[in-house]
Parts: C-alpha cells; structure tokens; sequence
C-alpha cells in the first residue's frame, strides 16, 4: 500500500491514502476456514477495491501509523496502519484518535456515572480520565487496522 506521509509527532505518524494503492485486489467468490482459494480462474468473482472496502467517508478518512503498545490487546502494534473516520460520532468502546493536550493518543473511549476515560488495552498502562481541565478532543474513530500477520 502506498502511502503519502503528512506529519510525525512523538507517538504517530500521519499519511494519505493513495486510491491508487487500494484498488483492483482478485477476489475470490468462495470463503476458505485458515486455508487458500484455489488460483483457479473460475474462483474468481470479482477484483476488491479496497479503497472503497475501508474508506466510506473519503474527505473524512485518513490513515495513522501506530507506535508503542498500548493497544496491542486491541489487535493494534506498534507499526500498524490505522484507518480513521473523523465523520464518525464515537460511541461507548469506540477505539479513537484523540488529542489531550496537545499530545496524540489512541485509546478506547469508557463513558460510565458521567464520567469520561480513554482506555489502554495493555495492563501495564493506566486509564485516563478526562476532565473539564483538560484540552480535550477527538479526532476521529478508528474503523481498521492494517498489519502484517508475520
């Protein structure tokens, strides 16, 4: 997948998805339990654009590069490729970009009594409440996770 780089901060990097990149993937019209279609041609049903797979709001969506592990119970690891949809209203164990000031995180949202928390899904990490304090905002929900299986 090719990406164009935006920005780096401490704990992210930012990209653009290139269309270009997701585009005309084969894809088989039959589901295989942990094994492989056969390469037959007559399997094949269609090419999968995966741009219009994972991206359902274009304007709205762009992609950030995880670093660290504090989501790596979430299936998220340092080096992942994130897709996130700032078009989304995030909901109760939505998985979000957020920004507590001034500082890029991603975490699970937990609203519980009128409380607020963004939640690691590593133990060796606390959650954070968040206050009226705080410069608080989030930037969009995340709605994939790219990652290499190996």
């Amino acid at each position: 997948m090719n990406l164009k780089h935006l920005k780096n901060t401490d704990t992210l990097e930012f990209f653009a998805i290139d269309e270009q990149s997701l585009s005309s993937i084969p894809l088989f019209s039959d589901s295989v339990q942990a094994g492989f279609p056969s390469p037959a041609e007559d399997h094949m049903d269609m090419d999968l654009n995966l741009n219009d797979y994972l991206v359902h709001n274009p304007s709205a969506t762009f992609c950030v590069k995880a670093i660290g592990e504090s989501m790596k119970d979430a299936g998220i690891k340092s080096g992942d490729i994130m897709i996130v949809d700032k078009s989304l209203e995030p909901k109760n164990r939505s998985i979000v970009l957020a920004v507590i000031d001034g500082e890029f995180t991603v975490k699970r949202v937990n609203l519980n009594d009128n409380e607020l928390y963004l939640i690691p899904e590593n133990s060796n990490f606390s959650p954070i409440k968040i206050t009226q304090e705080m410069d608080f905002q989030v930037w969009g929900v995340v709605t994939y996770v790219i990652h290499k299986t190996v």
